[in-house]
């Protein structure tokens, strides 16, 4: 039995902020044994714009308000073209980011939802993207593991999406992403993004 421990639970800090990365020892393997995967994975619903409604702090995305993610389909090769755009407010300017994703096992039937995507700003150079649950109208719980350069231990990363900039309201939702965020994820450390206006 592989014993997992979180570094003091978070061992960077944001300055100014009391959201932190997550870090784990071990290798993703390990440490993503018990997370969740949705099978029967629908692509094609996916695909479209998603507003970040929460998630843990990442390096490359520190600060950023207004976040949205859009994904769209490479009729070339398959790949799904990712384009992520932020609201950096101590720079009154949008920060965009894109990378590629791909399904890991695109021969597995049914598909499941688990995603390989590459950013040029990650320095690993590839980050693992699984969708933990979607309902594809609303809502989906995302979950990424990132080495760390050089030592044996991990980034997590969780995200909350939205279709709209507010959450739906619907209680059946909202119980099962409580249920989710509570079992598989550490709420004290999930920082909620901004979309208003007054910025």
């Amino acid at each position: 039995m592989y014993h997992l421990e979180v570094l003091g639970s978070v061992v960077m800090m944001l300055a100014g902020s009391s959201f932190a990365y997550i870090v784990k020892d071990g290798n993703c393997s390990l440490v993503s044994a018990n997370i969740p995967v949705l099978d029967n994975f629908n692509l094609e619903k996916y695909l479209g714009k998603w507003y970040e409604v929460e998630r843990y702090e990442q390096d490359y995305e520190r600060n950023l308000e207004c976040v949205t993610a859009e994904y769209t389909r490479n009729v070339k090769d398959g790949s799904i073209d990712v384009k992520n755009k932020g609201f950096l407010a101590k720079k009154d300017a949008y920060a965009s980011f894109s990378g590629i994703a791909y399904i890991s096992d695109p021969l597995l039937d049914p598909v499941v939802a688990k995603l390989n995507v590459s950013y040029g700003i990650l320095a690993s150079g590839i980050s693992n993207y699984w969708v933990v649950d979607t309902d594809y109208r609303h809502f989906a719980v995302v979950y990424s593991c990132t080495p760390i350069d050089d030592s044996e231990s991990v980034i997590e990363g969780y995200w909350l999406l939205s279709r709209t900039p507010k959450l739906t309201e619907e209680l059946q939702i909202t119980e099962k992403l409580r249920y989710l965020l509570e079992t598989y994820f550490v709420p004290s450390h999930v920082r909620p993004t901004n979309h208003s206006e007054a910025l």
